[in-house]
Parts: structure tokens; C-alpha cells; sequence
């Protein structure tokens, strides 16, 4: 091979790395996933009030390195647990949700290990959500209330513990109420979080990745697709049976080696479609990472 033909290749391969390094730098924050496990999180730590006490400073102490989880998870407290269970309250009564709050979280200042102020503030915010609720205030006040509660460690974790307390008292008065246990309600409200996965990651940043990573194995290896076709010709039970009828129904191996000298963006919707299947064991979502090569595992067949 020449030194121009080598260059020319090293210059391909070069420009395909970047596509793949580019197209994996995109970011993809799970934020969806961060709600659900905020969600589960608020519920575990609302179960340890109610039958393990002893257990909830070091869940809240978990939170501690990471203030975004902490504003996520008191979020949830906020709007999912204390705000639900006072809208059931305050319907079940004939009552305002201020009402039905003021009168579920009457008793939670008495007791000498009680931290008044960051009750008071928790308290503060829990009213606020309320009067947005009665559209006396906009969402952004609650939003911002809570951020400043989150700003300073020590006195998040105090505030945190507090939002705790008062999605207890909410949820406990809701269940009196109503006639339902805490521990049936609580397992039930659980549920819907427990199935959500949370790992959904934006469409086409996702085939963009793809795309980039398939057409840089084309470029930087040759044979790939002629492999891949004599292998295949040899053992057809290498593709599952639903990948298999549509492998051949796209040309089969014969199609695929016609396609070895060919580039990725340069072929049709149905040879790629060809190629992929051929190529592709699996592509998985990791809930984890904030770019997309970071969430992306990718499986090759060949």
C-alpha cells in the first residue's frame, strides 16, 4: 500500500473517531430516572418515621454530598407525599388543603429533640406549596424556597428530616381518616415508582451514537461485512429467530457481502437495517452517566 492511500485511510479513520467521540459527548442526564429514585427515596424515608425512627438520620445523612438529589427528593416529599395525602384529607373533611395540613401537622412542634427552626421553615414551604395550589402564589416561590433550604449542609439535613416528619403526619392522618393502614398505604403507594425504570434517553442522540459507532467499524475494518456473511452462511442460528426472517427477507448474506465496499451513510434504510441486525447483539440504557456514551453499552454480534 502506498503512503498516500495509507494516509487517506488514517485521515478516514481519524474523521470516524471524532463523529463517534462527538456523537458520545452529547448529554443525556437521566433526569426522569433521578425523579423516580428520588420518589422511591422519599418513601423510604417516610416508612423508617413510621417503624424504624432510628434509621432515618442516616438516610438523610446519605443525601448529604449530593444537594441536587437532596432538592429532588424534597421535591417529592413536597408535592408527591405531604400535598397528595392533604388533598384526601381535605376532600374526605370538606376542608382547604391549608386546613387539613394545619390541622395533620398540629402536634409535631411538642417534644424536646424536636429542631423548631428547621420545622418552622419546613412548615413555611409546606404553606407556600398550598397557596399555589389555591393560586395564591406561583410555582416559582416553592421552587425557590427550597433551594434556600438546601443551601447550607447542616441546616439542609434539619429540613430534610422535618419535610420528613410532616409527610408522616400528612399520610397518617389521611389513613385515619379514610379507614386504610399507613404500612398497606404506604406499600401500595410504592408500587407505581418500583416499576418505573426511569432510563428513557432521547431518541435520536441515541442513533446518532449508533450510527457513529457502526460506520466507524466500517471504515476502520474492511472485511467486517464479508466475515460476517460467510459466518452467517455457515451457522444462520447466530441471529435469534425474530432477527433471522428479516435478515433474510433484506438479501441474507449474499445482500451483506455486496455491501463490504460500501460506506454506512452512503447505504439505503433497508441495508443499514441489514447492518445492524447483523452487527448489533444489543444496545442498553444505563440509568447512570450524563453523556450518551456514558449511558450506551453496546454488544456486538461480530
Amino acid at each position: 500500500m502506498g503512503k498516500a492511500s495509507r494516509r487517506k485511510r488514517t485521515q478516514r479513520r481519524d474523521g470516524h473517531q471524532d463523529r463517534v467521540r462527538i456523537a458520545g459527548s452529547v448529554p443525556a442526564p437521566n433526569f426522569e430516572g433521578a425523579v423516580v429514585e428520588a420518589t422511591r427515596y422519599a418513601l423510604a424515608m417516610v416508612t423508617s418515621v413510621h417503624a424504624s425512627p432510628e434509621d432515618l438520620p442516616g438516610l438523610i445523612e446519605d443525601l448529604a454530598p449530593d444537594r441536587s438529589r437532596q432538592g429532588l427528593v424534597a421535591y417529592a416529599l413536597l408535592s408527591e407525599l405531604i400535598l397528595e395525602s392533604a388533598r384526601e384529607l381535605a376532600d374526605a373533611r370538606g376542608v382547604t388543603v391549608a386546613a387539613a395540613l394545619n390541622d395533620a401537622t398540629e402536634g409535631l412542634g411538642a417534644g424536646e429533640s424536636v429542631n423548631q427552626p428547621a420545622l418552622d421553615r419546613a412548615l413555611g414551604t409546606v404553606r407556600k406549596h398550598a397557596e399555589v395550589l389555591d393560586g395564591m402564589r406561583s410555582p416559582e416561590t416553592v421552587v425557590a424556597d427550597l433551594d434556600a433550604n438546601l443551601v447550607q449542609r447542616q441546616a439542609a439535613l434539619g429540613y430534610l428530616i422535618s419535610l420528613t416528619r410532616i409527610a408522616h403526619a400528612a399520610i397518617a392522618a389521611r389513613c385515619a381518616e379514610i379507614g386504610e393502614d399507613v404500612v398497606s398505604y404506604l406499600r401500595r403507594i410504592s408500587l407505581p415508582a418500583a416499576e418505573t425504570h426511569g432510563n428513557e434517553i432521547e431518541a435520536d442522540a441515541l442513533e446518532d451514537y449508533v450510527d457513529a459507532l457502526i460506520a466507524e467499524r466500517l471504515a476502520t475494518e474492511p472485511l467486517l461485512l464479508t466475515h460476517a456473511a460467510e459466518a452467517l452462511r455457515r451457522d444462520s442460528a447466530a441471529l435469534p429467530d425474530e432477527d433471522a426472517g428479516e435478515f433474510r427477507e433484506l438479501g441474507g448474506s449474499d445482500r451483506l457481502e455486496e455491501l463490504t465496499d460500501g460506506t454506512w451513510d452512503g447505504m439505503d434504510a433497508a441495508d443499514k437495517r441489514l447492518v445492524a441486525i447483523t452487527l448489533l447483539k444489543s444496545v442498553l440504557v444505563d440509568p447512570e452517566g450524563g453523556t450518551v456514551a456514558d449511558r450506551l453499552s453496546v454488544a456486538w454480534r461480530f
